[in-house]
Formats: C-alpha cells, sequence, structure tokens
C-alpha cells in the first residue's frame, strides 16, 4: 500500500532441515536449562550449550572450515578431559567429526552428492582406500585403526571441508585474512618463548600449543613458501606479504630446523628455473631481500656459532641426531623388506621399531616415534602399492596446479596462487625427508587443506572463463545467441543442479584458452527422489 515500508525476510527463512536444527536446539537449550536449575549441576548446562552449538555448526560447514583453520595454530591436547585416561586435541578432535555431520546433511538437504571433477580425487580415494586396506594386512590391528581414525579426521577436515567450501578464487579472501592473523600470533608467542628462555638447537618451542620445533618449523613454512612463491608475481600489496614473509623467516631461521632450510632453499632453485624465461628484477630483488633477511636475524640474535654447530654436523655420521636417522632408516627398510607389497601396516612403525633396531645405543632408540624420512614409513607402513598411490596423489596435485596456472595466464593473483601451492607443498615434500612431521593435527590439516585447495579452485575458475565465453556474441547468424540469464556459478552448498542443466547453453569443447575444456568440471549423483533443479 502506498505510505507503507516493507522489510522481506525471506532472506532469513530456513529450509526444513534448518528449521528442525532449530527447534532441536531451542528444545536442548529449555531442557538443558531446567535440568541444570532442578539439579544444581551446571556440567549438564555446558555439555547442552556445546551439544547446540556443534548442532548450529553442522548447517553452517563454512563456519566449521573457518573455525578450524583459524585455531588450528592454537589447538592443544588437554589431558584425561574424558576420563579413563583418554586425551582430546581441542578444537581439532571437537570440529572434525562435525565436518562429518554437515557433509551427511549437505546431502541429505540437496539430495545429490556433488563434486569437482578431478584426477586429484581418483589419487586421493586411492591413497585412503590402500590405508584402509592395511586393516587387513596389519600387525598391530589396535595400532592401525587409531591411526586411520586420525588420518580420516585430518581427511575430512582438510580435504572434504575444502571442497564444501572453497568454490572460486574469491571464497579464499576471508580465510587468508583470518590465517594471516593467527599465523602471526603464534609466530610471534613462538619467538617470545625462544627468547625468554635463550635460543638453542633442541627446544620446545610456542609450548603448550606445539613444542617440537620441527613441527614448528614445518608449520610456518607453509605460509612462507606461499608468500615467497607469490611475491615473485606484480600482485597487489606485495610489501605487506614481504613483511610476513620476513617475520616467518627469521621464526624458522631460529628453529634451527634443517630440513626446513633445504626446503627453501630448493625452493628459490624452482622459482629461479621457472623464471628462467623472464628473469627480471623483481624476482632478484625478492632473492636477494630474503637472503638479507636470513643474515640480519643472524647478527642481530647472534646466531652465528649455533648456525656453525649445525654446519659441522651435518654430515658427521656419528653425531647423535644423524646416527638416529640412520637407525630410523635403515629399520623401516627391514621393515618394507619383511612385508614389501602391503607393508605392516598404518601407523605401525613406532611400534614395531623394536624388532629391526640398527644401531642398539641410538639416543631415540627407546622412543615411540616415526622414521624421520615420510617415503620409508609409508613404505614400510603401506608397502609399494601406499608409496606408489602416495606418488600419483602428489602428481596429480601438480597438474591442477599447472592448470591453475594456465587459466590464470592474465592475472598475476592467480598465478601467485598456483606458485604458492607448489610451493607449499615442494617446501613439505622436502622436509619429510629428514624429519618427522607427525603425527600432529596442524600439519595433517594443512596437508589435507593445501590438496584441497588445487581442484576446488581450478574448476571455480574454469567455470568462471567458460561463462565468459558463453557470454560472448556469436558471429555466426544462423545460431541463435547465448541467453543473458545463464547460470551464475553458484556454491555447492547452495545449489546441486550441474552447471549444464537443461535450458542452458552447454560450452564449447573448442575453446582456444588453454586449460579449458568442454567438460564443465562438476559431477554428481543424486540420490533417490532427488532431481537436478532447472534453472
Amino acid at each position: 500500500m502506498p505510505g507503507l515500508s516493507t522489510i522481506s525476510l525471506r532472506r532469513f527463512a530456513l529450509d526444513p532441515i534448518q528449521s528442525a536444527l532449530a527447534g532441536l536446539v531451542a528444545v536442548a537449550l529449555l531442557g538443558g536449562l531446567l535440568f541444570s536449575a532442578l539439579l544444581g549441576n551446571l556440567r549438564i548446562l555446558g555439555l547442552v550449550l556445546a551439544g547446540s552449538a556443534g548442532l548450529l555448526l553442522i548447517a553452517h560447514p563454512r563456519w566449521i572450515w573457518l573455525l578450524l583453520l583459524t585455531l588450528l595454530p592454537f589447538s592443544v591436547e588437554v589431558k584425561n578431559l574424558l576420563g579413563a585416561g583418554h586425551n582430546l586435541v581441542v578444537p581439532t578432535e571437537v570440529l572434525t567429526p562435525l565436518a562429518l555431520g554437515a557433509a551427511m546433511l549437505m546431502v541429505i538437504r540437496n539430495g545429490c552428492l556433488k563434486w569437482s571433477t578431478s584426477p586429484l580425487h581418483i589419487a586421493v580415494g586411492l591413497y585412503i582406500a590402500v590405508q584402509c586396506l592395511s586393516l587387513l594386512t596389519t600387525q598391530v590391528p589396535v595400532v592401525t585403526l587409531k591411526a586411520l581414525i586420525r588420518n580420516l579426521s585430518a581427511f575430512m577436515g582438510g580435504y572434504v571441508l575444502t571442497q564444501m567450501c572453497v568454490q572460486s578464487f574469491e571464497d579464499l579472501k576471508w580465510p587468508f585474512r583470518l590465517l594471516a592473523g593467527s599465523f602471526v600470533l603464534i609466530t610471534l608467542y613462538g619467538l617470545y618463548t625462544q627468547f625468554s628462555e635463550g635460543i638453542a638447537i633442541y627446544q620446545e618451542i610456542a609450548a603448550p600449543f606445539i613444542g617440537d620445533h620441527c613441527i614448528y618449523a614445518a608449520f610456518l613454512s607453509f605460509p612462507a613458501a606461499f608468500l615467497l612463491s607469490a611475491v615473485t608475481q606484480p600482485v597487489r600489496q606485495r610489501w605487506w606479504a614481504l613483511g610476513l614473509l620476513g617475520l616467518f623467516a627469521i621464526a624458522i631461521l631460529a628453529s634451527f630446523v634443517r630440513g626446513a632450510w633445504l626446503g627453501f632453499l630448493i625452493l628459490m632453485f624452482y622459482l629461479l628455473i621457472h623464471q628462467r624465461a623472464a628473469l627480471s628484477f623483481r624476482y632478484a630483488l625478492i632473492l636477494s631481500l630474503t637472503v638479507l633477511i636470513g643474515l640480519g636475524g643472524v647478527l642481530v640474535f647472534g646466531l652465528q656459532a649455533l648456525i656453525q654447530e649445525r654446519w659441522e654436523t651435518l654430515f658427521d655420521i656419528r653425531y647423535v641426531a644423524n646416527e638416529s636417522r640412520i637407525d630410523r632408516w635403515m629399520a623401516a627398510i627391514s621393515m618394507w623388506v619383511s612385508s614389501p607389497f602391503y607393508g605392516v601396516g598404518l601407523g605401525c612403525y613406532p611400534d614395531l621399531h623394536y624388532q629391526h633396531v640398527y644401531y642398539a645405543r641410538s639416543f631415540e632408540a627407546e622412543q615411540h616415534m616415526g622414521a624421520h624420512n615420510l617415503y620409508l614409513e609409508i613404505l614400510a607402513e603401506l608397502g609399494i602399492i601406499g608409496l606408489f598411490a602416495f606418488q600419483l596423489l602428489i602428481v596429480a596435485f601438480l597438474i591442477e596446479t599447472r592448470r591453475i596456472y594456465r587459466l590464470g595466464v592474465d592475472s598475476p593473483e592467480i598465478r601467485a596462487f598456483s606458485l604458492g601451492l607448489e610451493g607449499m607443498m615442494l617446501v613439505y615434500l622436502v622436509h619429510v625427508l629428514v624429519n618427522n612431521l607427525g603425527p600432529s593435527d596442524k600439519i595433517d590439516i594443512c596437508f589435507w587443506t593445501l590438496c584441497g585447495l588445487a581442484p576446488s579452485v581450478r574448476c571455480g575458475l574454469q567455470w568462471l572463463l567458460i561463462q565468459n565465453k558463453q557470454k560472448e556474441p556469436l558471429h555466426d547468424p544462423s545460431r541463435s545467441s547465448p541467453s543473458k540469464s545463464a547460470p551464475s556459478f553458484r556454491p555447492w552448498p547452495q545449489q546441486c543442479s550441474s552447471p549444464c542443466s537443461p535450458g542452458s547453453v552447454a560450452p564449447s569443447s573448442g575453446a582456444s584458452r588453454p586449460g579449458i575444456s568442454g567438460d564443465h568440471g562438476w559431477s554428481e549423483i543424486h540420490a533417490a527422489g532427488g532431481s537436478p533443479d532447472e534453472e
């Protein structure tokens, strides 16, 4: 009516499943308040509040993803939290089960299961299947079952959640900002713990959140490698990125983890080779600044003597750390020889190491730890089949990052993102040659998130470019021009219809842009009774 103003509430409307969850939360809160008041027990109210928050998060998987990644640097193992000596890693082991619930709810709500078409999914599925099948051949079933649950939790929180929450390059702006702040805080706290105790080669850093200096260096290597690779491109806010890179570089240098140092050295050579066709003053300047930051940190913090000690013991096989690595590597090879095809079972290396000791007097002989080499550990636990599956995963990942790079030929930001993904993976793969980086929720979730970003972003970019091609006017008068109302790219959580559903214009298979194919990049399976929405 004239003179009246209205406010639409349609954007606040809930679907039936969300309405049911909201009702359950309301009933649970009222019941919790009633029981806690009657029994005078606040623990019941706390449990009800936690359960209600979990139900709300299940309906919003992106919130779970953001919370998991933002709080990951500060995850901590709480002793005997569940009673009977059971420990719980908070918030990681609280949020990852919610990711499974969110995935199941999304499939029920949409009536279909949808994913981006990618060779990486096949490789990841094969690697996960090999881990699951190791339950049939393991020598210590209970240990393998625990390791499998731990690995699947990291896979669900990293890879699956990323597929659910990232469908375009734009979806990463806020997560990157939150992650940058979170990593800066843990880095500053780590430096504080080092300087307050005095910098040493072997020391706990950023305890209780991290502690192990190898895990600390590997964790910071993810953002540092991304930034080092990204700033080789003419991206905006490059000086902010260089400032963050300097902070992370000083922290990694002060950790005295040679595996991380070696990873960044190889990454610099990789970036140099990658830009050899058009080596610019920009890259030379970035490389020089990185070296100067490192040298400045050495001089300012007086690390010359410690670095000299690390260098002098690098190739000394009698040095305790080197002797321990040789013992661990030889034990892994001995384990693999005992079961070359299937391995001894996922997660069983630490429990079976005593049967394959090489140096009886190794200072780490009695410690329950890994092989100091991820590849030998996979070979020992999962055999040749497991190592092949892992290598296939890495190759498929690099195929995806190369496709992203070709799709972003005209965009420095997309090229920087592609190089950043490759840089993180390269430093990780070098670091695990000589150090134990797990089991660790921080490293495992970062690895799977890294893997999940590649196909999600590539598919989003590919579909966006196909849409832009559809909107271009056609010069052939015998064909009708594409409809202006062509379906826009929307993330999976909001729709489950195929981008090439009836009524839309199918993309041409003869796309001239590198990386563009006739396939729309999405696959889906509809549940019984479900049908794709038509635009």
